[in-house]
């Protein structure tokens, strides 16, 4: 490959998506063998997935393994991994894990134990997503243990951070902080920015959990520098989110909605419907605290239609215990599907 394929990698690699970014479209508008383009395609839906992009991530991938077809059959799943992960960003788990399931399947085939680390990564998060909270740990667990084998750092780093989160959304809170705390560790001996950012996010999530929110804050400060230092925008909302919420618990409101509506905007802006639904049920509940019950049921009503209209079984969930201004006792629903936790009260401390 090109030195300018070298550079691109170079920057993807310091956590300088956008900058990545811009050096792949320029490569794709000069000569390139088909390999050499599938290639820049693959790693430019990478960067655009990262960064929130997620039709272009959809349709970059689609084409890198069209072009991969009858190249490199690692390659076409890698695409096809890809495209399923921005699938599921995108509003369409189902979708995703229909795809994954047959990625595994051809990994596993191939003997690419890489590839199935991977992959049982990308299930657990997807299982997460769509709901089905056991699935999803079920399969992060099997991802540690093949990445644990392989001696991958990366893939090590990126499950503990994703084990910190599906177990803290199972209300288990020891563990969750257990493999953040680890999470943070490796990536900070990685020097991964996106990374560190990501685990110091959870790190915050565990001191909320914990009920320690005035010790929450920093962490949440210390991601959104560094997520403002590569320019990301899909989790940074997501810590915005945490923000808004524990100053919600906190009893400051102004700055709860501050936070929720800056969630918001970047999860219209990365149309990411799962998110939106959190940000609105934020602002409603605020609303509900100040004992403004029609403006805040006006925020759950938009929240309940996107949940109505998605695929997301956890945040229905959610939605449904919050209806009316009050919370309702669905702790029977939540403990089947396999969590510790359910709200009681408002304000509700939302894992």
């Amino acid at each position: 490959m090109s030195d300018l394929f070298e550079k691109a990698e170079k920057k993807r690699a310091a956590s300088q998506f956008e900058a990545a970014r811009k050096i792949y479209l320029s490569l794709l508008k000069t000569p390139l063998f088909n390999e050499e383009k599938a290639e820049t395609l693959l790693s430019l839906a990478d960067v655009e997935r990262i960064r929130g992009y997620f039709p272009e991530a959809l349709k970059h991938y689609q084409q890198s393994a069209n072009l991969f077809k009858g190249i490199d059959k690692t390659a076409v799943l890698d695409a096809q991994a890809g495209w399923a992960l921005s699938a599921r960003a995108s509003g369409e788990p189902w979708k995703a894990l229909k795809v994954l399931d047959q990625v595994l399947i051809q990994y596993q085939k191939l003997k690419d134990k890489d590839g199935e680390a991977f992959t049982h990564w990308a299930l657990g998060g997807t299982w997460r997503i769509a709901g089905d909270m056991k699935k999803g740990l079920k399969h992060l667990l099997i991802a540690l243990a093949l990445f644990k084998k392989l001696k991958n750092s990366e893939g090590l780093s990126y499950t503990c951070c994703a084990l910190g989160g599906i177990y803290r959304m199972l209300g288990q809170y020891d563990f969750s902080g257990k493999y953040y705390r680890e999470a943070n560790q490796r990536m900070r001996q990685r020097k991964d920015t996106f990374g560190i950012a990501y685990s110091y996010c959870g790190l915050g999530n565990v001191e909320r959990m914990a009920g320690r929110f005035k010790e929450a804050l920093p962490f949440y400060k210390k991601a959104e520098k560094l997520y403002g230092t590569i320019g990301d925008r899909v989790s940074y909302a997501y810590t915005l989110w945490s923000l808004g919420t524990t100053y919600k618990l906190l009893g400051k409101y102004n700055h709860a909605c501050r936070a929720f509506d800056s969630a918001d905007t970047l999860f219209k802006k990365t149309g990411d419907t799962r998110g939106r639904i959190y940000a609105l049920l934020g602002q409603a509940e605020v609303f509900f605290l100040k004992d403004n019950i029609k403006v805040g049921q006006q925020w759950w009503k938009q929240a309940e239609r996107i949940a109505h209209e998605s695929h997301y079984l956890w945040e229905k969930l959610h939605v449904a215990s919050l209806q009316g201004g009050k919370v309702r006792n669905l702790k029977t629903r939540y403990q089947k599907a396999g969590s510790r936790f359910y709200p009681t009260q408002l304000p509700i401390n939302w894992p």
